[in-house]
């Protein structure tokens, strides 16, 4: 399982929770900042967004809103993926909430089921999976 907290931890990167933050987090020269009162669930899918975009070295500029949201994407596909093995989504293929039992939201579970690869759909039963 991918640990974020770790993660940062080992990258030297501090947290800081900040209430009336707009965006869910932010990042800036080794600080991520994550808005104060998400869940567990959503804290720590911000937090591994949040770092790749600092491993990737952005800096939140982008030419145009369609490339800030290319970016976005792109971002939490990465977070996405290393937030869900598809070993680990394989082992809650049966729960009645998988992204609970994944410890991540819905939207990003539904994210790495969208961009799953041909070699990781073979390894699940994709038709049993019904999310929003």
């Amino acid at each position: 399982m991918y640990h974020p907290w770790r993660h940062a931890r080992d990258l030297g990167i501090t947290i800081e929770f900040v209430p009336g933050l707009r965006p869910r987090g932010t990042y800036a020269a080794g600080l991520i900042q994550i808005r104060a009162g998400l869940s567990q669930r959503e804290r720590r899918v911000v937090l591994a967004h949040e770092i790749v975009h600092c491993e990737r070295g952005d800096d939140g500029i982008a030419c145009s809103r369609w490339h800030l949201q290319k970016q976005e994407r792109l971002v939490h596909i990465e977070a996405a993926r290393r937030l869900l093995p598809i070993e680990e989504i394989a082992a809650v293929q049966c729960e009645p909430d998988p992204a609970v039992a994944l410890w991540v939201d819905e939207y990003t579970l539904a994210l790495r089921m969208h961009y799953l690869t041909d070699a990781e759909r073979d390894q699940l039963d994709v038709d049993e999976w019904r999310i929003a």
